[in-house]
């Protein structure tokens, strides 16, 4: 089987994420990141989410990565969004509004929460398997493992969402879609982006 890989700036995310699944005895089915090449400026709108570039971050990399997937989807996918900060630029922009006396509007409040996104990508490509937010790489690769091993899910998506936290930085984010056991020792990584077509529900 060859695993499917970006190629580009994003690699490094991509690599990074599947290396520490690799290490925790999982098997690496597919990975994606955000930017994974130079045409990767800014991430394509997500309805029903407005002025923070998290929520359409994780689901454009969560899409680039089941578009990879090798083979036919699982009965029962996990969701996993990791986040350290979590929606850092929708936060700034509350806090502006409030202080400014202003109203936030209701889309942001329900976008407040990294849930919001994994319950968008769980239902935009019928993922029926649990939906789980954590801080960081590790405790998600813990769930995944966890979920594998009980027979909750026979795959899991893990996405981890950074968003720039100065001026000087860019978004980026990583995505690996997960099966149990050690990776196959015939594995690959793919030359550059593979995204099948046809593939997007």
């Amino acid at each position: 089987m060859t695993l499917l890989t970006p190629a580009g700036p994003g690699r490094s995310a991509a690599a990074s994420l599947a290396g520490q699944a690799e290490a925790a005895g999982l098997r690496v089915l597919a990975a994606a990141a955000w930017p994974e090449s130079a045409a990767d400026r800014v991430p394509p709108p997500l309805a029903g989410f407005v002025v923070s570039s998290f929520s359409p971050l994780a689901a454009e990399t969560a899409r680039r990565c089941l578009a990879r997937r090798p083979a036919a989807a699982a009965a029962v996918t996990a969701v996993i969004v990791v986040s350290p900060l979590g929606d850092l630029a929708g936060a700034v922009h509350v806090a502006g509004v409030v202080e400014g006396g202003g109203r936030p509007g209701p889309l942001l409040f329900f976008q407040a929460v990294p849930n919001a996104v994994a319950g968008h990508v769980a239902a935009r490509w019928e993922l029926t398997g649990p939906v789980v937010c954590v801080g960081d790489t590790g405790a998600g690769l813990d769930v995944a493992a966890l979920l594998l091993e009980d027979g909750d899910a026979d795959e899991a998506l893990l996405v981890r969402v950074d968003q720039a936290a100065t001026a000087a930085a860019r978004d980026r984010a990583g995505a690996v879609l997960l099966g149990a056991g050690p990776q196959e020792s015939d594995a690959r990584p793919g030359s550059g982006p593979h995204d099948s077509e046809g593939a997007q529900p």
